[in-house]
């Protein structure tokens, strides 16, 4: 069994600096939790730059192009998923697909992604006016992303094979005025909401519904994080423009509630498979053969839709098997996340 994990997100938003943190805290092994990469040298190739950014102090080049990586998540050295990590440049997202192949597989791996991780500066939202903070985070090219290739395909379908786990991550939490931090970041979630509004608006609209399966579908929250620690960095140039806020780090990193955003996903997910394990996909032919053709080859892989098909039973089947391993990963990320819905 493998589930696919997305990280993407606009623009100097702070996916690198998060996924270097987050392997490194999670290759190291915390709250029982740890990943082993299939390949030692994936390993090396992320510790390396977070190695660069401790001791040189040196925020990590922007991440170019798109890396796939394969790791195994363990809980108490027993394992738990093998898990596809992807993670793409900013400028994918605003690229349209018939100008980009890189473009046109963010959406092929959208379409086959168990659970996406955005990726969204806490900064920004905070201190731009709410326009220019959706355009910087790309929270109107993500929910478009969403709703042409997961959020339509499960609107006329309530099947729970169709959901998806969101996971918006707030980074730079550190440098907010405090203000948006009080209240355990109240006021932070009340503008990230406004600013996603359109994928919050669209969870909620589901989850209104009176069937039982819907709150399945979407699991959708959030969770401010910080890489380099409260009080290790410091707003130098706050930005105005395109140009984001230039931040200087002081002392060592010590990140904070980095690895709940991925526990979240990888556990909801596969709570969610775990119910979906005896439905079947009749309806998969028809779905895909609906998609364009440049994001269907890039999800088949030169396999048959038949093929793909055969691959998602066979998971379903295995996912039973997993039930106590599955609490233990979302009892500890559903206490720290808050849901993207308002209460």
């Amino acid at each position: 069994m493998s589930l696919k994990v997305t990280l993407f997100g606009g623009t100097g938003q702070g996916k690198t600096t998060f996924t270097l943190a987050l392997l490194y805290q999670m290759a190291a092994g915390i709250d029982g939790f740890r990943i082993e990469a299939h390949d030692t040298d994936t390993a090396t190739k992320y510790l390396n730059p977070w190695r660069d950014f401790v001791i040189g102090r040196k925020w990590p080049a922007p991440t170019m192009g798109r890396r796939e990586d394969t790791f195994s998540l363990l809980f108490n050295n027993e394992f738990v998923t093998e898990f596809q990590w992807v993670d793409y440049q900013g400028g994918a997202i605003n690229i349209p697909t018939d100008e980009s192949d890189e473009a046109a597989q963010l959406h092929a791996d959208i379409q086959e992604s168990n659970a996406v991780i955005i990726v969204a500066d806490a900064f920004t939202i905070a201190t731009r006016p709410r326009i220019e903070a959706e355009m910087l985070t790309s929270s109107t090219y993500i929910f478009n992303l969403l709703n042409n290739y997961k959020f339509k395909e499960s609107a006329r379908d309530v099947g729970l094979g169709n959901g998806i786990t969101v996971a918006l991550v707030l980074t730079k939490a550190d440098i907010l005025p405090d203000e948006f931090k009080v209240n355990n970041y109240q006021k932070l979630f009340d503008q990230a909401r406004d600013v996603f509004r359109g994928v919050v608006s669209f969870v909620e609209e589901q989850r209104a519904h009176t069937s039982s399966l819907r709150p399945w579908l979407y699991p959708a929250a959030m969770i401010p994080v910080s890489v380099a620690g409260e009080g290790n960095a410091s707003v130098v140039d706050p930005g105005a423009g395109y140009e984001l806020a230039t931040v200087s780090l002081n002392s060592p990193p010590e990140p904070i509630n980095i690895h709940y955003p991925f526990l979240y996903a990888i556990g909801n997910e596969l709570d969610r498979s775990a119910l979906y394990m005896e439905e079947q996909e009749e309806e998969l032919e028809a779905r895909l053969s609906k998609l364009n053709r440049n994001v269907l080859n890039r999800i088949l892989r030169g396999r048959t839709i038949k093929e793909l098909h055969a691959e998602r039973q066979s998971v379903a089947e295995k996912l039973g098997e997993l039930e106590p391993k599955i609490r233990a990963v979302t009892s500890v990320a559903n206490k720290k996340m808050r849901s993207m819905i308002p209460s």
